[in-house]
């Protein structure tokens, strides 16, 4: 057995060595194609940032109609957002209502920024399509149910030509809704705000008419969506992931921020009972949210009552999207730089740490002995207990997401911000094991209940790790993408190639948010 060692150590080192030093190829391995090897991506990751933040947003306009490169010419309805060019294997050839939500709530962003750029205007009339194809997918029949039902708006997927898709799927799925008025109420605002004479002018009546108007039974699109998720938001539905039937973090968290927005939009247009019946179930669904903390695991779960360990790229992704605008009257719930959520994230990183070959390194570059609970940049999946490999299932598990890992990296910017812009770290007993992890090849130890602040050397080192560590999530992303900058699904948890569905549009949207909380951190120095 002695005799064995040494060969399974230079197995293990060959290994390593292969799955770090590989760069992305351009494109996917067909069957019986030899990889070849590029050169590595050299750049500084601010460099590389630069550049691949342009890249990012031409990729996922080209899924975006009008305009798209990937969609024009092939019988895509304006307003759709594809959620991959993939036809086959895997077949993503369709428009998720909660992805297609996400991703134009990026676009949002982007528009609010500078409404009079060029780019604004091109987005702008991005987001008008969307509008009224989101009116149209509404009133489609489809197997949820009808919209006079308001039922079927729980339908997860459309065809690309708008039209219902009639196969067997997981549904309903009640988060949709929800993003979709997140991100018209986004909009709304946006378009008001660079438009201050539209609000009292006859024109103004199209526009608004078509997103919220106070009349029932609802007609319109926000009005009927925050109608569906004040009356189901306490019914079962399938997650995010399509694959559970039940109540879940995300799609409750997303809901939560639905109604709080919703009530203040419902006032603005003289709503007055909506405003307080939506305000009524956001602090039902406030009190319901906190039952996703289990104490004894010490860290939230994504699905209640479920089989599996709870924890969850959802559960990230659920703080980041329920997380309002800055100028929201509200508090947020659970927001990204909350205890629970970072606990919850360390204890997701430990566990894909050692799940995925990719994400393993030799004892001795590590910092801290093996076995020390480290807080690092590694590249992160959906959920332990995954078993979908980007084509199907399988039995070796699943593999990293370029989406989950800039996620984390987004996580830790905004923590990082918050302690930034507020002069205020506090560090609570529940916090307590992500802030060791934080600092464990640090000299210094944090301390439950203390209030660090600038004079603090504490408060300071914990800012620069969570810079630190947020750029290691992005270079992990960097190390994936291929040569032209593109981004699949997910990346192989042996070999760091990319895998499943090519070009994912939520994959570039999520790098791009990432990369803009980046920037938010460095205005807030």
């Amino acid at each position: 057995m002695a005799l064995l060692v040494p060969f399974v150590l230079l197995a293990y080192l060959v290994l390593y060595s292969f799955a770090f030093s590989i760069p992305r190829l351009p494109e996917f391995l067909s069957a019986g194609r030899v990889p070849q090897q590029q050169k590595p991506l050299r750049d500084t990751l601010d460099a590389w940032i630069e550049r691949e933040e342009r890249i990012a947003l031409e990729k996922l306009l080209d899924n975006v109609k009008p305009g798209g490169r990937n969609v024009e010419g092939k019988g895509v309805v304006d307003g759709t957002v594809v959620a991959s060019p993939s036809t086959r294997e895997p077949d993503y050839w369709f428009q998720w209502v909660r992805d297609a939500a996400i991703t134009t709530g990026t676009l949002v962003d982007l528009y609010a920024d500078d409404p009079s750029s060029s780019l604004s205007a091109t987005l702008s009339t991005i987001l008008d399509a969307y509008a009224k194809l989101q009116y149209d997918i509404q009133h489609t029949d489809n197997p949820s149910g009808t919209f006079e039902t308001k039922q079927g708006l729980g339908e997860p997927k459309f065809h690309i030509d708008g039209s219902a898709f009639r196969g067997n799927w997981g549904r309903p799925q009640r988060d949709g809704p929800a993003l979709r008025a997140i991100t018209l109420m986004s909009y709304l605002r946006a378009y008001n705000t660079s438009h201050p004479s539209l609000w009292d002018s006859n024109e103004g009546d199209s526009f608004f008419d078509l997103l919220y108007e106070p009349s029932m039974p609802a007609k319109s699109i926000i009005k009927a969506d925050l109608e569906y998720v004040s009356h189901f938001w306490n019914a079962t539905g399938f997650d995010l992931w399509e694959e559970v039937d039940g109540l879940h973090f995300f799609t409750a968290m997303v809901q939560w921020r639905a109604l709080k927005e919703g009530s203040e939009v419902a006032r603005a247009f003289g709503d007055n009972g909506a405003a307080n019946w939506y305000a009524e179930q956001a602090s039902y669904l406030e009190r319901f949210v906190r039952r996703f903390w289990n104490s004894r695991k010490g860290h939230l779960v994504e699905t209640l009552w479920s089989h599996r360990t709870g924890l969850d790229c959802g559960l990230l992704l659920g703080s980041i999207h329920a997380y309002p605008d800055e100028e929201a009257p509200f508090e947020p719930l659970y927001p990204p730089y909350s205890d629970e959520v970072l606990v919850s994230l360390l204890a997701l990183v430990q566990d894909q740490r050692t799940r995925f070959p990719i994400n393993s390194k030799p004892e001795e570059d590590y910092d801290t002995p093996i076995g020390t609970n480290i807080m690092e940049g590694v590249g992160l999946g959906r959920y332990p207990e995954d078993i979908y490999d980007g084509y199907g299932t399988s039995n070796r598990g699943g593999n990293p997401w370029f989406l989950c890992t800039s996620s984390a990296a987004e996580v830790l910017y905004r923590t990082a911000t918050q302690a930034t812009s507020t002069s205020n770290l506090t560090i609570s007993p529940i916090g307590m094991p992500f802030y060791e992890a934080l600092l464990a090849s640090s000299s210094l130890t944090p301390e439950p209940g203390v209030t660090y602040g600038p004079s603090d050397a504490v408060y300071h080192s914990v800012i620069e790790r969570l810079k630190l560590i947020g750029d290691e999530f992005l270079e992990i992303v960097k190390m994936h993408v291929d040569g032209a900058g593109a981004m699949s699904e997910q990346f192989d948890r042996v070999t760091g190639y990319m895998r499943g569905a090519r070009d994912l549009t939520w994959s570039y949207g999520a790098f791009l948010q990432a990369v803009r909380a980046r920037k938010a951190l460095a205005e807030a120095f």
